[in-house]
């Protein structure tokens, strides 16, 4: 397969149909757009609006291949197991054939139409891996915070298999020892200072960016903000308090930040989604909730922001360089609040047994010792000195043409 006289590769993306997984490569997708290739996201039927304002091109394969009993399941495990519970679920999850299966089919399907020259797929998505098997193109995996996991932890005792069972029944060989999405191309958006520095080439680094849609503006509130009060933002991420099976839990830890932030000569900014608003009608007025929060405006704005510890926020508190308290849930969430604490940019709080005496202490810490805020603007620069992601463009075609003239695909 060459690529077209007017060197536009086609690039179909692949991912979980969860946004803040889309997010963690929205950059990449926008960026190759801007410089004229091709670039498609793969979404469930009916899921195109969703993404709508990130400007991206989407291309409907298949009904949605989330079942309703995806959530009851991993925080089942998460509440039963704890984050070892809920990992090991989430990766049964994710390699069975009910997600990956619709995905391989639909993209073989989009194919036939519109063949891709790559495809570039988040490292817990696994249909856009197999399909580009089939298709014998070659495959990007971008890390959108599991990747340790997968690549080093999970994958010989639950990825292999269940990669080795699928690639049968496309006719491919089995699941090779070192995990296969890392073949062609892995691409993080951390500095080595923060992750990977032991991971193998061929990985690229790229300088992380703040995914924006086009709808987002700085909330009014912030121009009411007296200026002699540190600003805190919480923000808790976009899944596990929007789980049913996990909102009790979800409520009480509100309850112990909520109770910590009361008792704070701060200001706060909490995106705290609707369906809590009823449960925390009474909050104090320095202590402001929203349903949504514009994360990559607010960041710039706050002295201390608390989170769950998420890939995609432990990127845009480095890249704001804003230091944090964090309460690590699941998959890479503790990994990322352990680094960020050994590197001095934060504290870590146990989300299990969190009481607000200790977010208080922690917010208090974190507030009066400036070496947090340097230790983030240190580990800032390390991001700032990244190639920025105009280089993934460069690199991708390199990859395209080196496989095209490698094995001969047409």
């Amino acid at each position: 397969m060459n690529i077209p006289p007017d060197n536009r590769t086609r690039v179909l993306v692949t991912v979980n149909p969860f946004e803040s997984h889309v997010r963690g490569l929205v950059t990449l997708v926008t960026t190759l757009g801007e410089l004229g290739h091709d670039v498609r996201i793969a979404v469930p039927d009916g899921w195109s609006g969703r993404l709508r304002d990130y400007g991206v091109t989407t291309v409907e394969i298949g009904p949605m291949w989330v079942a309703p009993r995806f959530a009851t399941a991993v925080f089942g495990a998460l509440l039963d197991g704890g984050a070892t519970g809920f990992d090991r679920t989430l990766i049964a999850e994710f390699t069975s054939p009910r997600f990956v299966g619709p995905v391989v089919d639909g993209v073989l399907r989009l194919s036939e139409h519109w063949r891709p020259h790559v495809v570039v797929h988040e490292c817990t998505e696994f249909g856009g891996y197999l399909a580009a098997e089939v298709l014998g193109i070659p495959h990007v995996v971008v890390d959108i915070g599991s990747m340790a996991a997968i690549a080093q932890g999970l994958h010989e005792e639950l990825i292999r298999p269940a990669l080795t069972a699928l690639r049968s029944r496309l006719g491919l060989a089995p699941e090779p020892l070192t995990p296969g999405i890392l073949r062609h191309l892995t691409v993080t958006m951390t500095p080595e200072r923060f992750n990977h520095a032991d991971f193998e080439p061929p990985l690229a680094r790229y300088r992380h960016e703040f995914p924006v849609r086009h709808d987002e503006r700085l909330p009014d509130v912030f121009a009411r903000l007296p200026e002699d009060r540190p600003v805190i933002y919480l923000s808790m991420g976009s899944i596990g308090p929007l789980s049913s099976r996990f909102m009790q839990r979800s409520t009480e830890i509100y309850e112990e930040i909520f109770t910590a932030l009361a008792a704070l000569e701060c200001s706060v900014i909490a995106a705290l989604p609707s369906r809590y608003e009823p449960l925390f009608r009474s909050l104090p007025p320095h202590v402001h909730t929203m349903p949504w929060v514009p994360q990559s405006l607010v960041l710039d704005h706050v002295d201390l922001f608390i989170t769950h510890g998420g890939l995609n926020s432990i990127r845009d508190t480095i890249t704001s360089g804003v230091p944090q308290v964090l309460l690590p849930f699941f998959a890479d969430h503790p990994g990322n609040a352990l680094r960020c604490e050994q590197l001095g940019t934060g504290i870590r709080v146990d989300p299990t047994t969190v009481t607000a005496a200790e977010v208080h202490s922690a917010c208090e810490r974190v507030l009066a010792n400036p070496s947090y805020r340097r230790e983030t603007e240190g580990l800032r620069r390390h991001m700032r000195a990244l190639p920025p992601q105009t280089a993934f463009a460069g690199d991708l075609e390199r990859l395209v043409e080196e496989h095209s003239a490698g094995v001969g695909v047409s």
